[in-house]
């Protein structure tokens, strides 16, 4: 490339008052406290640069992992990592694209062709003010694109052609045709398609088209495609028609290192100028670093408790008030299993049960069979079957698949499972 492609820098901090009224880290953007994640970062830059080799098609790539991992985060670190690559001379795009644009061929091709001149607009302003006219014309000319394939009746979901059915083979060949129509837009543009909650993604004939063609663009689209998604999304995929993910580009989120989390902590003291001696700083840090147990989710909890202390105390960081900070951390990480035990479809005693017997396993992995003999008794009165279990729990963030041993599973986070082991049930 003809400048560098590197994580971009941290986003300013928004002001502390607003940042702890923030419940949720998906309301604030980008994290101004992203750290970490370098290993998974390159995985998405030598995909990316494989567009400027000149590679085309085979390097979807797919980042999973329980809910909290910090998906979504890294996501939005690469987009804006491809939004500073762009330049005028050699324009990128970002395009976000929902699990649902996902039916319809139709949808994420103009999508793709509202974002290529969503760019072009961005670029002519930094550079100048003429040429505005040629960009309506484009968008114009992408319009027609969708109006006149729409007008053949091949519809929004892609259902049928003039009112006839057709089959999973017409579908992929009409998509293929569907994209290539778009290819004399975008040939300027290297394009990464995004898509968040990939787990979302339904499985339809229609949505296995718009897979394959972005998993293999035709000729003349330069496009990489990066999934997120909970610890099923592979699967899920999958049954999309992505039967083949490249080599070392699935990549399962799991805790970031101590150290990282300790950075991440400490990223968040040095922009609210808390203030105190800098061995009580360093203390705080490391204990609500060790509190975190590197999970993303509880390291932005933990530094919210500990911050809403240390801003009732007139931003003092004072060693008394670290126990406070610490419960306070501890509750947040609480409520955050309470939620995760609430979006699960079974009583909280099946997944006690799990954690009971993870205890006794070398590093608290457990084979599907295991499980299996393990939940299967306390479905005996249920309509639910096994495999519907195990799917809820992978969603609900309960239980995640080992990376180096397919259908064996694990409690992702450590204190999740003592919390488990310790339900009064």
């Amino acid at each position: 490339m003809n400048q560098s492609f590197s994580k971009p820098q941290p986003a300013d901090p928004i002001p502390l008052e607003k940042w702890l009224r923030r419940t949720d880290r998906s309301e604030s953007g980008r994290d101004a406290f992203f750290r970490g994640r370098d290993a998974e970062f390159d995985v998405f830059r030598n995909a990316v640069l494989s567009l400027d080799d000149g590679v085309i098609g085979g390097g979807t790539m797919i980042f999973q992992g329980a809910p909290g991992a910090g998906k979504t985060a890294l996501m939005l670190e690469c987009m804006e990592a491809i939004r500073l690559r762009s330049t005028s001379d050699d324009p990128w795009i970002a395009v976000n694209i929902k699990p649902e644009n996902l039916e319809s061929v139709a949808e994420v091709v103009m999508l793709l062709v509202d974002a290529a001149n969503a760019e072009s607009r961005r670029l002519l302003e930094m550079t100048s003010d003429t040429g505005s006219n040629k960009m309506e014309s484009i968008m114009e000319i992408g319009r027609k694109v969708f109006r006149d394939l729409s007008e053949r009746g091949f519809g929004i979901a892609g259902i049928s052609v003039g009112g006839k059915a057709i089959n999973d083979q017409e579908i992929r060949v009409f998509s293929q045709r569907f994209f290539q129509k778009a290819a004399s837009l975008l040939k300027n543009f290297h394009i990464v398609a995004f898509v968040d909650e990939a787990q979302s993604t339904a499985v339809k004939d229609t949505t296995k088209g718009v897979l394959d063609c972005m998993h293999n663009p035709p000729d003349g689209i330069s496009l990489v495609a990066a999934f997120f998604g909970l610890s099923d999304t592979e699967e899920v995929l999958r049954k999309c028609g992505f039967s083949r993910p490249p080599d070392e580009r699935v990549v399962n989120l799991e805790r970031l290192s101590h150290e990282e989390a300790t950075e991440a902590i400490r990223s968040v003291f040095h922009a609210y100028d808390f203030s105190g001696t800098w061995q009580e700083r360093e203390i705080w840090i490391e204990q609500l670093a060790k509190l975190s147990q590197g999970w993303p989710q509880h390291v932005n909890r933990v530094s919210v408790a500990a911050s809403r202390v240390i801003a009732a105390n007139k931003n003092q960081v004072r060693g008394k008030l670290l126990e406070e900070a610490l419960k306070e951390g501890q509750k947040r990480k609480e409520s955050y299993y309470a939620s995760r035990l609430r979006s699960c479809s079974f009583e909280p005693s099946y997944y006690k049960k799990i954690a009971l017997a993870a205890k006794d396993t070398p590093n608290g992995i457990l084979s599907r069979s295991r499980l299996k003999g393990l939940i299967v008794p306390l479905l005996k009165d249920s309509e639910t079957g096994f495999d519907n279990f195990l799917s809820n729990a992978l969603h609900a963030g309960v239980l995640m698949e080992a990376k180096e041993i397919p259908h064996h599973y694990w409690i992702p986070i450590p204190s999740f499972s003592e919390y488990l082991r310790k339900l009064p049930v």
